[in-house]
Formats: C-alpha cells, sequence, structure tokens
C-alpha cells in the first residue's frame, strides 16, 4: 500500500514539475515579447532559456520561434528572419490566429530581400486568416505591409491604397500602438512622390511615438527617412544632423541595411555642401555595408556613387564598384527608378573609360526605363489620394487643437473652484485629525496585537518550511541510493556475462577438456538469463518518465537508442558500456554519435545536458 502511494506522489510531483516548465517559458516567452524591440540581445537570453524547458506547448514553441525570427530581423539577418518564422508556423497548424501573426514577418523578409511575389503571398495568406476572424487590428498591420511592398516596386497608387486602409482600420480598432508604423510607411510613399513637406510633417508626429513606445529601431529608421525629406528641401545641414543621431542609434541593432542607407543619404547631403571627401567616405561606407547585406537597395545606393565617381573623373574606383555590385544578381529584384539610375550612372562610368558598346548599352536600358515609367503615370489619381488624406489629416489637427482650447478654459475655471475646495478640505482635514487622534491609542494597541499574531504565524511557516526541505532531502537521499544500486548492479551483470563468456571462449579452445556436460549448462544459463530485463526494471523504478520523454521528444530514436541512452543516465564510461552491451569500445563512441544525429544535436555538452535533465 506505501508502494502505491509513493508512485501516486512521485506521478503527482512529476506532473507539477512539468507544469512549472512551461509556466516558466510562458513567463519568459511574455518578457522577451515585451523586450525585442527595445534590447534584441536581453530577448535574445530569455528566448534560450525559454527554449531549454522540456515538454513545451505547440503554442509556446511557435511564439518563441516567431520573437526568435524578429530578433533577427531587427539586426537585418533576413535569412534567419525567414527560417525561424517557417519553424514558428510548422507549430501553429492549428493555430490561425498565431500563424497569421508569424506569417507577417515573414512577408517583411522576403520582401526585405527583394523577392516581392513571395512576401506579397504570405503576406495575404496572413490577411484571409486576419478577414474569417474579422480581425481589424490584424487586417491593418497587413495592410501596412502591403503597402509597403507596393512602394518598394514603385507602385505608388497601390501603395497609398493600402496605406490609408491600414490607418483607417487601426482608428477603428483604436490601435494607437500600431498608427505610428503605418504612417511612417506613408510618409515614405509621400516621400517618393515628392511631397517632401507632408512627408516631413508626417516623419516629425511619428517620432516622439516610437520613443513613447520604446520603439526605437522605427526610430532611427525614421530618423534617416526623415533626413532624406530635408535633403530634397536643401536643408543639408539638418539632414546631417539628423543622419548622425540616425546612424549612432542604429549601430546598437547592427542593421547592415538600415546603415548602408543612412551613410549613403549622409554621402550625398555632404556633397551638395562640396564635402567632396566626407561624400566620397560615406557612400565607399554605405556600399560596402549593402553588399555584406544583400538588400536589393544596393542598385540605388551604388548607382548614386557611381555617378559621384564618375563627375570626379575616378573612373577606375566607379568600375571596381560596378563589377562588385552586378556579382549580386540583384539589379532584377529592384524598383525601375533605381534600375534606371544605376544604368545610367554605369553608362558615365563606361563612357569615362572609352568603353563605347558598354555605354551605349547602359544608356539604352536607363532611357527604356524612363519611357516606361512615363507611360505608367498616374500621378493624377495619387495626389487625389495624397490630398484627400492630407485634407482629413489637417482637420483632425485642427480639431485637435479645438478640442485643447475647450481643455484650457476648463482648466481655468477648475482652477477658481479648487481653491474654493482646498479651503473646504483644509477645515474638514483639521476635523480628521483630531478625530484620528482620539482613536489614535485604540489603533495602536490593536496594531500592537496585530503584530504578535503574524510573528507567531511568522514563526509556524518557518518550522512548516522546515519540515518540507528536511521531507525533501530524504526523498533525494533514496533516489541516490537506488541510483547507486542500479549502477552497482549494471557494473555486476557486466561482470557476470563477461565470466560466463570467458568459461564458453576457453570450453570452445580446448583449455578444459571432458567439460562438455559443464559447457551446455553454462551455455544453457547465459541464454535463460535474462539480465537486461532485471537492469530495464529497476531502471524503470528510479527514471519512470525517462525513456517516454526521450521519445516523445525525439520521435526518431529506437527502443535500443533508448536503452542505450538509459545507460549514459547513469553516468557509465564508454568502457563500462561496451563491457555490458559486449561491444568494442568504437563502437559506443559511434553509437553515441548516431543519436546525436537522430536528435539533431552537434555538440558532446548539450548533448550530456539534456540526458541528465530528462
Amino acid at each position: 500500500m506505501k508502494h502505491v502511494y509513493f508512485k501516486i506522489a512521485l506521478f503527482l510531483s512529476l506532473s507539477c514539475f512539468a507544469q512549472n516548465h512551461v509556466s516558466e517559458a510562458y513567463k519568459l516567452e511574455r518578457q522577451a515579447k515585451s523586450q525585442v524591440l527595445k534590447n534584441p540581445e536581453g530577448a535574445l537570453t530569455l528566448l534560450k532559456q525559454a527554449l531549454r524547458k522540456p515538454n513545451l506547448t505547440d503554442t509556446i514553441y511557435g511564439s518563441l520561434y516567431n520573437i526568435y525570427g524578429i530578433y533577427f530581423g531587427m539586426r537585418g539577418n533576413n535569412d534567419s528572419l525567414i527560417y525561424y518564422q517557417k519553424k514558428s508556423i510548422s507549430y501553429l497548424e492549428n493555430y490561425p490566429e498565431k500563424r497569421a501573426q508569424s506569417l507577417i514577418p515573414l512577408g517583411v523578409g522576403y520582401r526585405n530581400k527583394g523577392e516581392h511575389e513571395m512576401a506579397l503571398n504570405y503576406l495575404n495568406q496572413s490577411l484571409e486568416i486576419f478577414r474569417s476572424q474579422k480581425n481589424a487590428r490584424g487586417m491593418g498591420t497587413v495592410y501596412g505591409e502591403i503597402g509597403s511592398v507596393y512602394n518598394t516596386l514603385g507602385d505608388y497608387e497601390k501603395s497609398v491604397k493600402y496605406l490609408v486602409q491600414a490607418v483607417e482600420l487601426l482608428k477603428k480598432d483604436k490601435a494607437t500602438d500600431k498608427l505610428p508604423a503605418v504612417q511612417q510607411k506613408l510618409a515614405n510613399t509621400y516621400l517618393a512622390q515628392k511631397n517632401f513637406s507632408f512627408a516631413i510633417d508626417l516623419y516629425n508626429a511619428c517620432l516622439p511615438e516610437f520613443k513613447r513606445l520604446g520603439q526605437m529601431k522605427n526610430y532611427y529608421l525614421t530618423l534617416g527617412n526623415l533626413a532624406e525629406a530635408y535633403i530634397h528641401t536643401d536643408n543639408f545641414n539638418k539632414a546631417i544632423e539628423v543622419l548622425n543621431e540616425s546612424i549612432k542609434g542604429s549601430e546598437f541593432f547592427g542593421d547592415k541595411t538600415i546603415l548602408g542607407v543612412n551613410y549613403a543619404k549622409l554621402g550625398n547631403a555632404e556633397q551638395y555642401l562640396k564635402h567632396y571627401d566626407k561624400a566620397f567616405a560615406a557612400y565607399d561606407k554605405a556600399t560596402d555595408l549593402m553588399i555584406a547585406s544583400g538588400s536589393n537597395r544596393v542598385i540605388r545606393i551604388s548607382g548614386e556613387y557611381i555617378g559621384l565617381l564618375s563627375k570626379h573623373k575616378q573612373y577606375a574606383k566607379a568600375i571596381e564598384v560596378i563589377k562588385r555590385v552586378d556579382k549580386l544578381n540583384m539589379y532584377s529584384k529592384s524598383n525601375p527608378e533605381d534600375q534606371s539610375i544605376y544604368k545610367k550612372a554605369v553608362g558615365d562610368a563606361y563612357s569615362g573609360t572609352q568603353q563605347a558598346d558598354a555605354a551605349i548599352a547602359a544608356y539604352q536600358q536607363s532611357i527604356k526605363i524612363k519611357d516606361s515609367l512615363a507611360e505608367a503615370d498616374r500621378s493624377k489619381a495619387i495626389r487625389e489620394m495624397q490630398a484627400k488624406f492630407q485634407t482629413e489629416l489637417q482637420l483632425e489637427k485642427n480639431h485637435s487643437l479645438e478640442a485643447n482650447n475647450k481643455l484650457l478654459q476648463k482648466d481655468l475655471e477648475a482652477e477658481q473652484t479648487r481653491r474654493w475646495l482646498y479651503l473646504t478640505g483644509g477645515i474638514a482635514l483639521l476635523v480628521l485629525v483630531l478625530m484620528a487622534l482620539r482613536n489614535y491609542r485604540i489603533t495602536a494597541k490593536l496594531q500592537r496585537t496585530k503584530l504578535q499574531s503574524l510573528e507567531a504565524e511568522k514563526n509556524m511557516i518557518a518550522q512548516q518550511h522546515l519540515h518540507e526541505q528536511e521531507l525533501t532531502n530524504a526523498q533525494r537521499n533514496i533516489i541516490d541510493e537506488k541510483q547507486r544500486e542500479l549502477t552497482s548492479t549494471a557494473l555486476r551483470m557486466a561482470n557476470l556475462q563477461d565470466s560466463l563468456n570467458q568459461m564458453i571462449d576457453k570450453c570452445n579452445n580446448g583449455e578444459i577438456s571432458r567439460v562438455s556436460d559443464l559447457k551446455k549448462e553454462l551455455q544453457l544459463l547465459a541464454r535463460q538469463e535474462d539480465y537486461w530485463k532485471q537492469f530495464e526494471t529497476r531502471f524503470n523504478h528510479v527514471h519512470p518518465e525517462f525513456s517516454n520523454s526521450l521519445q516523445n521528444r525525439f520521435n526518431k530514436l529506437t527502443k535500443n537508442d533508448i536503452e542505450f541512452c538509459s545507460l549514459l543516465k547513469l553516468n557509465l564510461s564508454n568502457k563500462e558500456i561496451a563491457s555490458l552491451l559486449q561491444i568494442s569500445h568504437e563502437s559506443v563512441i559511434t553509437k553515441k554519435y548516431r543519436i546525436k544525429k537522430k536528435m539533431e544535436i552537434n555538440d558532446d555538452e548539450t548533448f550530456e545536458r539534456l540526458i541528465k535533465e530528462m
């Protein structure tokens, strides 16, 4: 009966242990999610801690890998962003809303790589899920990212259309934390359409919101875009000031693409001020960063740099940049305007080096692209949409000013009312103080009684805790004793098996004569005695959940693999395991390598820690 109670207690304790792991992992996941946009490295530490917890649910794995992907997105590593978002989605087949949330950064990763068709495919999948659930916040977020894709493609009409829809949905849902990012994307489209003054207004409206929300990467990214608008309005000194702040802050996140774009803008501003040495240095650094990041924006930036080099007759350097950029094969992934700028600059460089055929071919491509852009001009419709939204925004500003004036008037009236209230309150407070003094002695006596009661309760809890600790230590000693007994049994089994086999070998070699009957009995004994079964039974008493946990987590493992892992669980050496299993030392090492490969583990330290914690 005691044995049954012990099993029940052990089962309940293990269940609570597993639940604690899940609860701790969920808490770490919440913390990582709140930090990933502000402190990516801190979030990464929390993610690693959470992923080490065993027996996690699919939703927790899905969320953790989603945040992992966002971390790499903050670092500008789009390949890793895509890898971890796909891994996240694989856990979320039965959780559509969480799946939709992971599809969004997956689409962003493909957009950043210039694979716009893939980006739109994943974003539209996310949109369908949110639409089926009537989730306005989710739909608004996806519309914003789709608008950003079309902006990258140079299709500003569609970009504005989706971004305005995003703003309307997010306002309707009161998703104020999502609005600044969409307004920033809308400002980017206005910037591309040369509506610089309105773009500057929108950027300046977004900046304090990003800082308030702690979205510092968006803050520094917006500073860079604001600087570009300042350059177009000939405010070069202000642009340089803003860019220096953006570059300094962006270095914390390590996103090479953003840093490269900012250095290119810095080079552009410096050349307008005729600081050519600074301009060359900035563009050179920008080109290196963009080539390292593999971003399709390298086409526009290198085109500007090549044009500047050709203008100053540094043709050799310009040809070197062309060769480096052409190796990336990013030209087809950039938008037509950037392609035109790049081909024009390439033509200038080849012309300066007397390569007439190459120059003519580049110029022809540039002219062809410009012609196609002119034919597809839809600026009138876009300006109408811009004007509509700009008017609506201005109306909102007017309403906001009117509301502020009313609040100021109310504050003035409230100030007079407060003076009378302060006087009345002071009299009331005096009465309350006198009443409090009268009741002070009674209250003090009651508090002393409560303190005595709390002290007694505290002592009782301390005693109970000490008792529980002693009980835990006793249970641990019992388990350790069984562990030692189990290891001893395994080694005795190995020695007995060795002895039997040695006697049989001697009989076979003729070292013992006329012992045929003894030989037969020993062979029969070796076949009938199931030493491994004895070991397995005792092992399962000490570690009842080990085999099932290992099988559930790594379903590629065979029964023999799990039996081998149980010997590792006992901290047996390779030599002891070889003796027990009657195999060579090299076979033990090979077996261990194959099991690690099935578990997708590369290093011994991680493998040994996992077996120990199971």
